[in-house]
């Protein structure tokens, strides 16, 4: 892939992302208006289950079909690259199938002892059908990544989110569902319809790839079961593990709060506040870089194999700089303007607080995002598998111990340490498996200056200007703040590299 390539491939998934997150939130804010911040806290421990059983069905795959493909096209055996991805579905498919009719049988459990709502099950079987088409769309975003054509996965799923969140709101009006666990299944409905139908965009999409990207010629591939275990097996054991751990850290956190003495409904309102609105909120401007991370994998991947050390070590600097600096800007944009977000998105004032109060990990979280991928690329998702697994135990202790105590601030705490514990420890085997440097003055100093410099002044300006909070002060709030943060940005580069070769 040519720079000019990736960067072209890279705007595209931006502005797909872009709109992909911001219609997450306008379908959060559409539900919560509907259900509440309560029943966005029973919907998000549903998905939470969910997500395990999503996660043990695909976690891995996709990555090991991106670097097998990918190898195969470094290697010149195109040839073999039906067989590779062919034996990926069939793996998928085994194991989604098989999870699928678990969650099923199990959903009653589910609902009546982890969510302690046995009106819940339904959502789960209905949940539980739409796993094996997401489990072949994870091997299609893999291959996708692999020949260049991530444009495609990113298509279906616009596809995907656009009927989900139309069928939701037609489910709404059409049957007006009284009661949260009535409201919970509309959406799971639209979810699993969006799911089907983004599978039939992409299956259609790769038929029209083959042809392509392969020879008439087909051979069958060999390794491709090593490949899975030596690939997807530690990311799956890490994102298994996560995920459980994530899991039972949600459904831990109500019945916590209720230690602590607060109803059964407070503590979902609590819940919901936080993970439904607060942490989607903050990671919506990620967009932007998780389309660039997702590319980095195959072409830090070919530089790998290739071994071409220097062009790894200046992909990586590039990367952590774009993160260090992109998150630092938008932790600046949560401090200044958190309400006037939350009340525009969510009309809600208090996970406006949460937005401001998070705002300081955000530079480290999208950091995470980037090394994440990098590690990947760089076969190295088995030490991330241990810096997540021990990320995530300390979490489940920690709300253990904590939440009954001190509510619901003690876990505003724990996402503290737990950002800056996994982010550290990512960090740091990065930088010592590619061989670079940080430069903190460069790269966190001067950025965290220019972006609180360039809040407040769009702060001045917005309190001349207008006193009204809308979708249009928000826009208006990014723009000159982003224009006044590249401008300082660049200026502050060039100076700095002129009195470099000055001296």
């Amino acid at each position: 892939m040519t720079k000019k390539t990736f960067f072209k491939q890279g705007l595209i998934l931006t502005g797909i992302s872009f709109f992909l997150r911001i219609t997450n939130i306008v379908y959060r804010s559409y539900l919560s208006q509907k259900i509440g911040a309560e029943g966005i806290g029973l919907y998000q421990l549903i998905i939470s289950i969910f997500m395990l059983a999503v996660t043990l069905s695909t976690s891995g795959i996709s990555l090991a079909v991106t670097r097998m493909v990918t190898a195969a096209i470094v290697s010149g055996r195109r040839s073999e690259i039906r067989s590779i991805v062919g034996k990926c579905f069939a793996f998928c498919l085994t194991i989604s199938l098989t999870i699928s009719g678990f969650l099923f049988f199990a959903s009653d459990f589910c609902a009546r002892v982890l969510l302690g709502n046995e009106l819940a099950a339904p959502c789960l079987k209905i949940l539980g059908l739409g796993l094996p088409f997401m489990s072949i769309c994870t091997c299609l975003r893999g291959y996708f990544l692999a020949v260049d054509e991530s444009v495609s996965t990113g298509l279906s799923d616009v596809l995907e989110n656009v009927l989900t969140v139309g069928l939701t709101v037609f489910l709404f009006w059409y049957f007006a569902p009284q009661g949260i666990e009535k409201a919970c299944v509309a959406a799971v409905v639209a979810s699993t319809g969006g799911e089907v139908t983004s599978f039939l965009a992409g299956w259609f999409a790769y038929r029209k790839s083959l042809r392509k990207n392969t020879p008439v010629e087909k051979n069958k591939s060999k390794g491709v079961l090593h490949g899975l275990t030596h690939i997807a097996l530690p990311s799956t054991l890490s994102s298994a593990a996560r995920s459980l751990l994530n899991t039972a850290e949600n459904l831990l956190i109500p019945k916590e709060l209720q230690k602590f003495g607060q109803s059964y409904s407070a503590s979902m309102s609590q819940y919901g506040m936080l993970q439904g609105m607060t942490m989607p909120m903050l990671y919506f401007p990620c967009s932007f870089l998780t389309s660039f991370a997702s590319l980095l994998i195959p072409k830090i991947t070919r530089e790998r194999e290739q071994n071409h050390k220097n062009a790894v070590e200046y992909i990586t600097g590039k990367a952590i700089t774009a993160a260090l600096v992109f998150g630092i800007f938008f932790a600046a944009i949560f401090i200044m303007f958190g309400d006037d977000w939350s009340l525009v998105f969510y009309h809600n004032e208090f996970a406006g607080e949460y937005l401001k109060v998070l705002a300081p990990i955000v530079p480290l979280m999208y950091l995470d995002v980037v090394v994440d991928s990098l590690l990947k690329g760089m076969d190295e998702q088995f030490n991330s598998m241990k810096f997540n697994l021990a990320d995530s135990s300390i979490r489940v202790i920690l709300v253990l111990i904590l939440l009954r105590f001190f509510g619901i601030e003690s876990y505003v705490g724990i996402l503290f340490f737990s950002t800056i514990f996994n982010a550290s420890l990512s960090l740091g085997r990065l930088l010592k498996v590619t061989k670079v440097k940080l430069h903190p003055v460069r790269q966190i100093v001067l950025p965290v200056l220019i972006a609180m410099l360039s809040v407040m002044i769009t702060n001045l300006f917005m309190n001349m200007l207008t006193t009204q909070v809308n979708m249009l002060t928000v826009l208006i709030q990014i723009t000159i703040a982003g224009l006044i943060f590249i401008a300082m940005i660049k200026g502050t580069g060039w100076a700095l590299q002129k009195s470099e070769k000055s001296a």
